[in-house]
């Protein structure tokens, strides 16, 4: 997204109009507290209103301030929030109150026709935890949020990698001495199933022994479990390399990305993203028999329900070995 920002106007008032502060998934906490901090001297966050813009701009400040979450998880609530308030600007909808369940059913129904099911429930949440701010901590009397329902999609089939193909692509990058890198890379996110984000991140003060330490999405700590195999390469990458101060791969999560993509185009000739090795992760675990708790754990979901959508591959998989083993019993 980069460095890209998005503004929601208060109001059309002289006395209170103000904008708020530049948000981008880029942003660092700091900055959007310093930013919204001055907001402080022109706006109390508990000032009444029924006005949509002034509400949704206060509703950002709770959630950066307040409620202390991610600037990424801010900068969504702005971009989602922006369009809703635009679009009730069309409308010549400036008070909460003028708001029913019926035109909200209209605006999600609107935006179902040119975006995902998924984006459309990534903007009903953003909306319900609006409204429930509204309802709740303001008292304005607004559509119940607990009306607001997620529109029901079916779970899409996760995309993995074949564990031939991944283990092709280690082979080949290991017979070069340019590629260690990038191969040490690829055994790194399919033996632990670590996120891309999470592996740019990851030092070598972070194993002690054969855990590794992950701070994962959220800011949520969880411990993941490294292999005899693959500890022993990491020590003899971080010899090589000196990497044993600092990230282990120096690169951010877009370098890697790019790194894992060209690799695979170039020794797989296919193309993936890197989330698919994760994937992959956990599907190796599921055919070996791990239970899903153990998985969600090691992935660092909070939800089980995330991890149910590999229960789908086995099934998938179940239903081929019958094949393939009522077809080998027709020779007895």
């Amino acid at each position: 997204m980069g460095r890209k920002g998005y503004k929601l106007n208060l109001s059309h008032s002289k006395e209170r109009r103000m904008t708020a502060p530049i948000l981008s998934i880029t942003t660092s906490r700091a900055t959007v507290i310093s930013e919204l901090q001055k907001i402080d001297e022109v706006l109390d966050v508990d000032y009444q209103t029924e006005n949509i813009r002034e509400l949704a701009f206060q509703f950002i400040h709770y959630s950066a301030i307040v409620e202390d979450m991610s600037p990424a998880t801010v900068a969504t609530r702005v971009v989602r929030l922006k369009q809703f308030v635009n679009f009730c600007d069309e409308l010549h909808k400036t008070n909460i109150t003028e708001l029913s369940l019926r035109w909200l059913d209209f605006y999600f129904y609107e935006y179902r026709k040119t975006h995902a099911g998924s984006t459309t429930n990534t903007v009903k949440r953003v909306i319900k935890a609006f409204f429930k701010w509204c309802y709740e901590r303001m008292n304005v009397s607004c559509i119940n949020p607990d009306l607001i329902k997620s529109h029901k999609n079916a779970k899409p089939r996760p995309r993995y990698i074949q564990h031939q193909v991944i283990q092709s692509v280690l082979r080949k990058t290991a017979e070069n001495s340019r590629d260690q890198h990038i191969n040490m890379l690829v055994d790194f996110a399919y033996d632990t199933g670590l996120r891309i984000s999470e592996i740019a991140r990851v030092s070598y003060k972070d194993i002690d022994g054969l855990n590794l330490y992950v701070k994962g999405k959220g800011s949520k700590d969880r411990t993941v479990f490294l292999t005899h195999r693959l500890k022993e390469k990491i020590d003899e990458f971080a010899t090589d390399y000196n990497r044993f101060n600092g990230p282990l791969f120096k690169v951010n999560d877009k370098t890697a990305r790019v790194q894992l993509q060209r690799a695979f185009k170039k020794h797989a000739g296919i193309h993936m993203t890197p989330h698919q090795l994760r994937h992959s992760f956990a599907v190796r675990l599921l055919i070996a028999g791990c239970d899903l708790m153990t998985i969600q754990k090691l992935l660092g979901h909070s939800d089980i329900s995330t991890v149910q959508i590999y229960l789908q591959i086995k099934d998938e998989l179940a239903e081929s070995q019958f094949y393939k083993a009522m077809d080998k019993a027709q020779g007895y």
